[in-house]
């Protein structure tokens, strides 16, 4: 199984990259998400987080030092003209996340294509590659599920009690499992994975329809994010 991380990934590109899901993603909770578009201070601490990660980057590779302050001098301007730019074009969440995620990750594949002659790491590129995966699998594709899949989504009534965060966390360990299988040749292993997650949601599934058709729309989201990002990461 083959990817494009030797043709299209560089290493930059991957370390940029993993600065970008941990500032969106993992330093950025969904109440400051939710409040940044409102409140400049909120706006201004996200800042602080996208720039932790760049600063730290830019000491390691002082050739990067510009870039990093393009990304973030752009990341700034994204963020701060969104909530106009949704308002103005009547854009819907999904639409308005789609195009903020694609302009954060399109200028930084830009810059380093463009900018960046040397790409020799203190990392290795697979190292980079699999913490990226990791990453990558988490709760970026947990936001896009729910962000993109909203409407399938279960009324109050036809929901179980659960423990919340659990159905992420179910999700995630079930990719990671998934891309362990990818890398030791164990194709067959990933049914038993999904088996097992649908042995414990059977009696949900088989009493409650819309339940069913929205955990299997999850689940093949979720097998078809981990094997792309699979083939492009590992």
């Amino acid at each position: 199984m083959t990817g494009l991380s030797s043709i299209a990934m560089n290493p930059y590109l991957i370390l940029l990259l993993i600065c970008h899901l941990l500032s969106d993603y993992y330093f950025q909770s969904q109440k400051m998400a939710d409040c940044k578009d409102q409140d400049m201070k909120v706006l201004g601490r996200h800042i602080l987080y996208v720039a932790f990660p760049l600063f730290v980057v830019s000491l390691c590779h002082l050739d990067l030092w510009w870039i990093c302050l393009i990304i973030l001098l752009s990341h700034a301007g994204i963020d701060y003209s969104k909530p106009w730019v949704q308002k103005q074009f009547r854009l819907t969440t999904a639409w308005t996340f789609a195009l903020d995620q694609v302009l954060h990750v399109g200028i930084i594949i830009v810059l380093v294509f463009f900018g960046v002659k040397n790409t020799t790491t203190y990392l290795s590129g697979d190292i980079l590659n699999l913490i990226f995966y990791v990453l990558l699998v988490g709760k970026p594709t947990n936001i896009v599920f729910k962000i993109f899949f909203a409407k399938y989504q279960p009324t109050m009534e036809d929901k179980m009690d659960t423990i919340t965060g659990a159905g992420s966390m179910i999700g995630f360990l079930e990719r990671l499992m998934i891309g362990a299988c990818l890398v030791y040749g164990q194709f067959a292993s990933i049914g038993l994975v999904f088996t097992a997650k649908s042995i414990a949601r059977y009696n949900k599934i088989s009493e409650n329809p819309a339940f069913a058709e929205y955990y299997l729309i999850g689940s093949l989201f979720s097998i078809l994010s981990a094997l792309l990002a699979a083939w492009l990461y590992l």
